[in-house]
């Protein structure tokens, strides 16, 4: 995943849409976009009563001043009672203290400059995953897979993983991809550890809980902070033969 800095437009558009999210439920896409002298508010949610972009619009001008936006002139087209089955998708992973961050982009947050800078000439800048996105949509399985990632790298000696984890269609249909080139284990054996190890119903459940009481709007503020599925609780569970 690329850094955004908190502090651009780009990070102010991603901070929106998770803002936006945290009003809606967990089935929710939020994609916000500026326009220059608007913001586009597209999504879909699986809810049917509307909710008025207004007051949230006025509590986040309130809670980010640091932004100098005196007013946001939106145009909402979020669609309601729209249920759409996600089908997962690739995510990659780093040997870092991060691991959805290469090495690189670590270097980037630890020297980011605190200035806002919109500087730039006005362009259509639009929020991205997993910013707006439920954890019903993607999210959930991005966390996972950075905890599972957090266990794995170590005894594979891996530079990268990649995960595509399909929960519709139940723990036994996990797809895994690996960059075996320095890895000491076989991309079979380590399928299996996971199914065994960490895709199980129980497992699921407990990081779902962990991950569903974190706060996402500190993804963008505070991206290297301690997060709470970074955890290495089954460490005694994993056996290399």
């Amino acid at each position: 995943m690329k850094y955004i800095d908190l502090n651009s437009k780009k990070g102010f558009v991603n901070l929106f849409a998770d803002y936006i999210l945290s009003y809606f439920d967990h089935t929710t896409v939020i994609e916000v976009s500026d326009c220059g002298p608007f913001l586009v508010v597209m999504g879909e949610t699986e809810l049917k009563k509307v909710v008025d972009l207004g007051p949230i619009k006025e509590n986040f001008l309130k809670e980010y001043p640091n932004y100098n936006l005196e007013n946001l002139n939106i145009i909402d087209i979020i669609s309601y009672n729209v249920e759409n089955e996600y089908k997962g998708q690739w995510f990659k992973y780093y040997d870092t203290e991060r691991p959805i961050y290469s090495e690189s982009e670590v270097n980037k947050i630890e020297n980011k400059k605190e200035k806002i800078k919109f500087l730039y000439p006005p362009m259509t800048i639009t929020s991205q995953f997993p910013h707006g996105y439920g954890l019903d949509k993607g999210r959930f399985d991005y966390y996972f897979g950075e905890y599972v990632t957090n266990h794995i790298l170590i005894i594979t000696n891996a530079d990268s993983i990649e995960i595509k984890y399909l929960p519709s269609l139940g723990v036994e249909d996990l797809v895994l991809k690996l960059n075996l080139e320095n890895s000491l284990l076989g991309k079979k054996y380590v399928v299996s550890l996971l199914l065994d190890t960490f895709y199980t119903k129980e497992n699921l459940s407990e990081l779902r809980k962990l991950i569903e009481s974190y706060n996402i709007l500190e993804d963008l503020k505070s991206p290297l902070d301690t997060k709470p599925w970074l955890i290495k609780n089954k460490i005694d569970d994993i056996v290399v033969v």
